[in-house]
């Protein structure tokens, strides 16, 4: 079976591939942009043609002969309907299938939030759980401020210290969950925390695993 993830930052490949050795039959394919990234900072929103260069990626995947496609990219999560009308191939946004995962077993959690644009995408994600999930689904925000920064600088142990403390935080929560697949490489951290701690990449690359049996 092979998935074709795409990515719009480098340090979300490592994460789908340490999930993926899950999976034994799955071969990844990466396909990256990272000026998808770039512009959905500088322009606070994703433009039309920053979703332009998402789908040429999905076209390019197409091209390849893959099974499925993974948006590991969470900026991406509320145009998942209108992506899917590009291909014909299974898609599944990597957060979108974590919180859904998340709704499902808890009422309140608190999630971690590393990179500022996908403050928006991940309360987008939670109203979507709350109506086709779980209505009195409650999620706290917690902004791992300059974890993302550390990470692409080779500072590992700082991103997850970052990601970490800003999970301590939460108060009263039954679970947490990281949102963003480069936050997998703070889970050691997480070994002994009060509360289940949920990640996108297993969850979703499971899902997406399941979607393509049913085709």
């Amino acid at each position: 079976m092979k998935i074709a993830v795409m990515n719009a930052t480098k340090v979300s490949i490592a994460p789908v591939d340490q999930a993926a050795k899950e999976f034994p039959d799955l071969e990844i394919f990466h396909f990256m942009d990272e000026g998808m990234s770039w512009l959905g900072k500088k322009e606070g929103r994703i433009s039309g043609n920053n979703l332009s260069r998402m789908v040429s990626l999905i076209h390019s995947a197409e091209e390849l002969g893959v099974d499925g496609i993974l948006l590991s990219c969470t900026i991406f999560s509320p145009f998942i309907d209108q992506l899917k009308m590009c291909t014909d191939l299974p898609l599944v946004a990597a957060d979108i299938g974590v919180f859904e995962k998340a709704a499902q077993l808890y009422q309140k959690i608190g999630t971690v939030v590393s990179f500022a644009p996908t403050l928006k995408s991940v309360a987008w994600v939670v109203e979507r759980c709350k109506k086709l999930v779980r209505p009195d689904f409650d999620v706290e925000i917690g902004y791992a401020e300059g974890a993302l920064e550390a990470a692409a600088a080779g500072n590992e142990e700082e991103h997850n210290r970052i990601v970490y403390e800003t999970a301590a935080k939460f108060k009263g929560k039954e679970a947490v969950v990281l949102s963003q697949m480069s936050q997998i490489r703070a889970l050691p951290l997480f070994k002994n925390f009060s509360v289940p701690v949920l990640t996108s990449p297993s969850v979703s690359l499971g899902l997406l695993i399941e979607e393509i049996k049913k085709k």
